[in-house]
């Protein structure tokens, strides 16, 4: 009997050690569990804040590169000194006081160096204006001028007589940069006059037509010429000839004898305001954020 209750202790003893062996290994897969599902989620949740980050890193350097080169294209300031502009560079940098000359291949560089002295746009300009040349006649060299002057002030003054003393005035005479009705007017009056002809009445037409271009805008405008048949086709010609665009949409011609008379609408144009346009991007974690975010709706 006693060596029974002896067994039976030991069989009891050898359960309760394999039952305590047990629960700490349940124990310890549990923490071990815990342990390796939590670095699971610290490494899914590092592994999209680092891809996150990347993307707008990636959206910034593209924000900073399209800057850089609009900068660079238009003649904003120096070329950098490394790959980048630096803070302090673009603080120093002072459009005024450049000359273009340091700006070669920008579109500044083309407009003032290249437009201002072209022989074939100067051919075509209007008369100079008293401003454009010296007391004995000689033609000012407003864009050297422009180039040596310091003050800011002074600069600005030169570089608008730049534009009206050049080939570059011929630019805003074919294509103005707004919508003047009187000054469209006037041209198509001194047209007459070129001709020789004078006519009874001016007027806009009032139509509300679509411009069918891109990048401009249209003034609607009426003609009538009533005289003899040379004298009309000369003011038809005049027009044709004329730097400033216009086109005629619709014409009435009547002959009577040696007279033309000619009713007409036509259109100039106008160059549509214009301007560097910021836009705003938007950096999204996945697809689905994206696309909640485009129904209004939150994951």
């Amino acid at each position: 009997m006693p060596k029974n209750n002896k067994d039976t202790g030991s069989a009891g003893s050898k359960k309760l050690k394999i039952s305590k062996a047990q629960q700490t290994i349940l124990i310890i897969t549990l923490i071990t569990s815990l342990v390796v599902g939590t670095c699971l989620v610290l490494v899914i949740h590092f592994v999209q804040y680092i891809s996150f980050n990347s993307k707008v890193i990636a959206a910034k350097d593209k924000a900073v590169s399209s800057y850089e080169k609009t900068i660079t294209n238009i003649g904003v300031c120096n070329k950098p000194k490394g790959k980048h502009y630096t803070v302090d560079e673009l603080k120093k940098c002072n459009p005024n006081t450049l000359s273009s000359e340091q700006l070669s291949g920008t579109l500044r560089y083309n407009i003032m160096e290249t437009m201002a002295s072209n022989a074939d746009l100067e051919s075509v300009a209007r008369e100079s204006q008293d401003d454009c040349t010296s007391s004995d006649g000689k033609k000012i060299n407003w864009r050297a001028r422009y180039d040596r002057e310091e003050n800011e002030d002074k600069k600005a003054y030169y570089l608008g007589m730049v534009k009206m003393c050049s080939s570059l005035r011929v630019i805003p005479d074919a294509l103005p940069a707004q919508k003047n009705v009187e000054a469209l007017l006037a041209s198509l009056n001194q047209i007459f006059i070129v001709s020789g002809w004078d006519p009874e009445a001016l007027s806009p037409n009032e139509s509300s037509e679509d411009s069918p271009y891109e990048g401009v805008q249209l003034i609607p405008v009426s003609l009538s010429v009533q005289s003899s048949v040379p004298q009309t086709m000369k003011v038809l010609t005049n027009i044709e000839k004329s730097i400033r665009t216009f086109d005629i949409s619709a014409a009435s011609v009547e002959w009577s004898g040696d007279q033309l008379s000619l009713q007409a609408q036509a259109s100039a144009y106008y160059l549509e305001e214009s301007g560097l346009k910021e836009k705003t991007e938007t950096v999204y974690a996945s697809k689905n954020a994206k696309k909640a975010a485009k129904n209004g709706s939150k994951e």
